[in-house]
């Protein structure tokens, strides 16, 4: 209210003035004192008296008129005053208006941040969650991956070695027949050279060599049980046994050409199968790394976004710390903008009573005394 004080020293020197330039015991001062016993005994005048500042502006006034002061000048004044009043409200009004708006800018900024907080925090604790079941299940899948590796390397282990028991078994089977079918063949040149193109029979130490290979083939063979039997090697006899010796050597023959044809399946059936083996375990190690570098990314994404739930959780508190700061400091300006306004009216008001006052009471001294 410092235009007020202003104004009340305004008047206190205006009084001076006047006091120092109107002629004392004139009979404008005797009018204006008997205008202030009339007025102070008015309704209006003592309720004005019962405020602090009517009181003040009241005494200030009269001392103004007790001094010389005239109706106009006071009123001029206190017109004055007014004005000033209502432009330092209106100029109030506009500060207020301005900072009200700029602080209600910063609540509402702030509650939107802390609105946008509590929706990131609640987007990353899905994350989170999503992505520590992820991660479960990529160390899972990487513990499968594991166990089916070692499976596969099991299961290669148990086929190379079966194929090893087989290549050895396939070799001994195919050099015994072969064995066998060179014995034959021996067999059927001696006795063909010997008994059928020499025109005789074998001699002992002949019967001999013949009983020796016969040996070789197996003591149990058909062969050697007809030979035997056989007390003289003569030609018919011998055709007999060539005859049989060559079916036998073809049926080895045979026997041999059907186990080289399985154990060449077999071998193609071996190569597949440890091939089919690499291909599956190639597979697996490809989604073994694919799952590692997932789970690398899953893991950094579940500390990305529990540092988000961190992050978003202190910025829901610094918001809302900082808009309740800014709604007290809001309730602050408006109680300070709300008493300077209300002291502002009831200051103007008290005013505009004083000059109506002053002018009704200025008409009164001016009618001519009754007849």
């Amino acid at each position: 209210m410092r235009t007020i004080g202003f104004f009340l020293a305004g008047l206190l020197a205006l009084s001076a003035t006047v006091s120092a330039i109107t002629p004392s015991g004139s009979d404008f001062q005797q009018l204006q004192g008997n205008f202030l016993v009339q007025l102070q005994a008015t309704p209006a005048f003592k309720a004005l008296s019962s405020s602090e500042f009517g009181s003040h502006l009241l005494e200030t006034i009269t001392t103004l008129l007790q001094t010389g002061g005239t109706f106009d000048e006071v009123i001029k004044l206190l017109e004055e005053l007014k004005n000033n009043l209502e432009t330092e409200q209106l100029a109030d009004n506009s500060d207020f208006t301005t900072a009200k708006a700029s602080i209600e800018g910063d609540i509402k900024l702030n509650r939107e941040k802390a609105a946008k907080a509590v929706q990131e925090y609640g987007d990353a604790t899905i994350q989170v969650k999503n992505l520590i079941v992820a991660i479960n299940d990529l160390r899972g899948k990487l513990r499968n991956h594991k166990k089916q590796l070692k499976s596969i390397l099991d299961q290669r282990k148990s086929l190379e070695a079966s194929n090893a028991e087989e290549q050895r078994e396939f070799a001994k089977r195919n050099g015994e027949q072969r064995q066998v079918i060179e014995v034959l063949g021996t067999l059927i040149t001696d006795l063909t050279n010997k008994v059928l193109n020499a025109q005789g029979s074998l001699s002992l130490v002949e019967q001999k060599q013949l009983f020796d290979q016969i040996d070789k083939i197996g003591g149990q063979s058909p062969i050697s049980v007809l030979v035997d039997l056989t007390s003289t090697f003569d030609q018919n006899t011998v055709r007999l046994i060539i005859g049989k010796l060559e079916r036998l050597r073809e049926a080895i023959k045979a026997t041999l050409a059907a186990d080289e044809a399985n154990h060449e399946k077999s071998v193609a059936t071996f190569k597949a199968m440890i091939e089919k083996l690499q291909e599956l375990e190639d597979d697996i190690r490809n989604d073994e790394e694919k799952s590692k570098v997932q789970l690398k990314s899953s893991e950094n994404a579940k500390i990305s976004e529990t540092e988000r739930k961190a992050t978003n959780e202190l910025l829901e508190k610094q918001s809302n710390t900082a808009r309740e700061a800014s709604e007290a400091q809001l309730e602050v300006a408006t109680d300070n903008y709300e008493s300077r306004t209300a002291d502002r009216s009831r200051s103007i008001a008290i005013i505009t009573q004083v000059i109506q006052l002053l002018k009704a009471s200025e008409q009164e001294q001016q009618q001519p005394p009754a007849i």
